[in-house]
């Protein structure tokens, strides 16, 4: 009965309760198109990190990351990578040799971050060989050794397809060595901080130049079915590599992992500063309903309705109102993420701002069942937290005096 009370009250008066209904549907629809939106931006940045950039998992020999020191080997890297790779949970492993070399060209030097690899075990860890625009992925050609660049560094070295570049490294007994690479491929991601500083030559040749004995790398790169299983399979690996150092994506990159962690926060504080706003509508709303109708209440007082219903009813009614908007908005938000979801938002325009922080320009927008049902809950807690101060005003009223209201 109050139930039914309480929705014809609403539309007493439609006019005011269609715009409160329509500012409220709004509101939540431009809060859950923004959230899958975000999510989306952040999704697409951790997959370009995992699967471009860092692997699931990498394995180094204990504080090999402080300094990139050549001498901190891995011994029976081959053996070990096999043992990984039939770890559960683990898709494939790669071996890999890091060092940081100066390059010199014919217009300009620079430094860099140079990764001998194994090209047909890289493709099974990382997707950098879908994004070579010109030339090949580390295809030899010639007597020279290939080496894999990125666009933003041929761009800083004025370097094409075929030039030559000189490499000049500390090798493993701590003398300089030089060699000469000649460019097989230029690659491009989505982010040029990472296509600034990163070469690819193949394993056998950064070996030879180092001087590293057979059977040793630097760094293991693994790959789980999940981004988010990581931490699951790590003491996996952990129990087979026994002292060396394994860290998953979110210890290898702390922005990442305060990116992901953070993101729900923003996103519900983002929500509530909506429901804030519309709060303070709705408690206006609600507080004209409850003046225009004194006299009403003051008879149902009057006839033996207790304070506790007539409190009840007032709630109910902000709640019905709150939850009618609120659900038609995150309807039409949940609709427009779907469509958003398969048809990427073009940010070409910003790809320049976009790419020097790793982020796409192609984005698809995101959007899980959890967040909808958080979203509808603070929808509900708006409704009732408004109506309170309205309905504590309809409990002061004097039942003798509100009947003789006009």
């Amino acid at each position: 009965m109050i139930f039914s009370i309480a929705w014809r009250n609403i539309w007493r008066n439609k006019t005011r309760s269609i715009i409160m209904m329509t500012a409220i549907a709004l509101g939540l629809f431009a809060g859950v198109f923004m959230i899958a939106f975000m999510q989306g931006m952040v999704d697409a940045r951790i997959d370009s990190a995992t699967k471009t950039e860092l692997a699931h998992l990498q394995v180094h020999a204990p504080h090999f990351l402080d300094n990139n020191e050549t001498s901190l080997l891995m011994n029976d890297a081959e053996n070990l990578t096999e043992q990984i790779a039939q770890t559960t949970g683990v898709v494939a492993a790669s071996r890999r040799l890091v060092a940081e070399p100066f390059i010199t060209a014919a217009h300009g030097t620079g430094g860099g971050r140079m990764i001998g690899i194994w090209p047909e075990e890289e493709k099974m860890v990382t997707d950098i060989y879908k994004y070579v625009k010109e030339g090949t992925y580390l295809e030899k050609s010639g007597r020279m050794p290939p080496v894999l660049i990125g666009e933003k560094l041929a761009k800083n070295l004025n370097l094409k397809v075929g030039s030559k570049i000189n490499v000049q490294l500390v090798d493993l007994n701590g003398d300089l060595s030089s060699k000469g690479y000649r460019v097989c491929g230029i690659y491009k991601t989505s982010n040029t901080g990472y296509d600034e500083v990163h070469l690819f030559a193949l394993f056998t040749d950064l070996q030879s130049q180092l001087g590293i004995p057979e059977n040793k790398a630097h760094e293991l790169a693994v790959v789980v079915n999940n981004g988010d299983e990581a931490a699951l399979v790590k003491p996996g690996i952990q129990k087979i590599t026994g002292t060396l150092d394994v860290q998953t994506w979110k210890e290898l990159s702390p922005e990442m992992s305060l990116l992901t962690d953070s993101m729900d926060q923003y996103m519900y504080i983002f929500v509530l500063i909506i429901l804030l706003g519309l709060c303070f509508g709705i408690i206006n709303t609600m507080l004209m309903a409850v003046l225009e109708r004194t006299k009403e209440i003051g008879m149902l007082m009057a006839i033996g309705m207790n304070k506790r219903r007539i409190f009840f009813m007032i709630i109910l009614e902000s709640v019905l109102l709150t939850l009618s908007g609120g659900v038609l908005g995150i309807f039409i938000g949940s609709l427009v993420t779907s469509f958003f979801s398969v048809h990427p938002i073009d940010l070409s325009m910003f790809a320049d701002g976009l790419e020097k922080y790793g982020y796409n320009t192609q984005i698809y927008a995101s959007l899980q069942n959890q967040t909808l049902v958080v979203i509808t809950i603070l929808v509900i807690l708006t409704g009732i937290i408004s109506a309170v101060y309205p309905a504590r005003k309809a409990l002061k009223l004097n039942p003798a005096e509100a009947t003789r209201t006009d």
